[in-house]
């Protein structure tokens, strides 16, 4: 944002260019405010943003996908996919950018499994991760495969839905990619939670998979604050404070409950 404010005024002089660089700011203020949980502040820059016409088709559909992810953390799902398929037949109906085609693919079947509905979105998270893969649209295809693992975590395939994030990940990393880092590795992590479900109490086996769950959750968080993201730092933090608690660890259970309020708290004085 910083960053945006010290372009020359100069430079914009130009009418086209001064809209362009007013709606991509207006983008960076509606991303910050979801990401910060701030969902009245995203609805009034959305309108902003809506009011006045986008002719740059990336910049159309960024605005799309936020708006389609504002209904998704008020819990609309119903919106939220009704959202999505409009957008998937404009984007059919025009011949759009592969890219923006199997993004809006993706989004979908994440928003069935974000209504706990997961095994709906699978064959559309396949169709995606296989067009991706044939057009070689990397980012896509790791979110499609996270897309895939959490289908397969809710059908108790854990085994398989960590190696196949597992196998993702290092690729994934090297996208640089705060958003997408923080879901594989919540993927991950819910993957060998359910391992470790399956161990025998006690075993070295079932510590081992805790083990990595909570590193997985470590990473998770970290990435979830790099964008300030409320919502999955809070998610992160009660996953890890539910293990502690498990394993009889009620101090560290109890730092993560607290320090999960105190984000809520922080989050709740900005807006």
């Amino acid at each position: 944002m910083a960053r945006m404010d010290q372009i020359d005024s100069e430079a914009l002089r130009t009418l086209r260019y001064q809209h362009y660089w007013l709606t991509n700011l207006g983008i960076l203020k509606l991303r910050r405010h979801l990401n910060r949980d701030e969902l009245d502040a995203a609805e009034h820059v959305l309108a902003q943003l809506r009011a006045a016409p986008i002719d740059t088709p990336e910049l159309s559909f960024s605005v799309s996908m936020l708006e389609i992810d504002l209904s998704g953390r008020r819990t609309d799902y119903s919106s939220a996919l009704m959202l999505t398929e409009q957008k998937l037949q404009d984007l059919n109906r025009k011949e759009a950018d592969i890219y923006q085609r199997l993004k809006a693919m993706v989004v979908k079947a994440r928003m069935f499994d974000r209504a706990a509905l997961p095994q709906k979105g699978f064959s559309v998270a396949l169709r995606a991760a296989c067009l991706a893969h044939t057009a070689q649209i990397l980012p896509v295809l790791w979110e499609a495969i996270g897309a895939m693992s959490r289908v397969l975590i809710s059908v108790k395939e854990y085994d398989a839905a960590v190696r196949l994030v597992e196998h993702t990940l290092p690729q994934a990393l090297e996208c640089e990619d705060c958003a997408l880092t923080a879901y594989l590795f919540s993927c991950l992590a819910d993957g060998r939670m359910g391992m470790a479900g399956r161990s025998k109490d006690n075993t070295s086996q079932q510590n081992e998979n805790l083990a990595k769950a909570l590193s997985s959750l470590d990473r998770s968080f970290e990435e979830f604050s790099k964008i300030e993201d409320v919502k999955g730092q809070c998610e992160m933090l009660a996953k890890r404070a539910t293990i502690m608690h498990l394993n009889g660890d009620l101090v560290l259970a109890n730092d993560f409950a607290a320090k999960y309020l105190d984000i809520r708290k922080a989050a709740k004085e900005q807006q």
